[in-house]
């Protein structure tokens, strides 16, 4: 994914709502006293077309278009 991707929620919400991706936000966190390795939490900007703007992991989305193929078949 990018910025720039047209994408949906890859779980269960009210309505099939479309949102473009708009920025990304890496957050790292240092280790803490059970592990000394620092780890990254990447998220998407997503901008939805029903007016919301949300931080949303990869695991929450699906491209638009992949998911459009699947109910067209």
């Amino acid at each position: 994914m990018k910025i720039g991707d047209m994408v949906v929620r890859a779980y269960a919400w009210d309505g099939f709502v479309p949102g473009i991706i708009v920025d990304e936000r890496s957050i790292t966190y240092p280790g803490d006293e059970s592990s000394d390795e620092e780890w990254t939490d990447h998220q998407w900007v997503v901008q939805w077309s029903d007016g919301i703007q949300s931080l949303e992991m990869s695991e929450e989305l699906d491209i638009f278009e992949q998911v459009v193929e699947l109910y067209e078949t």
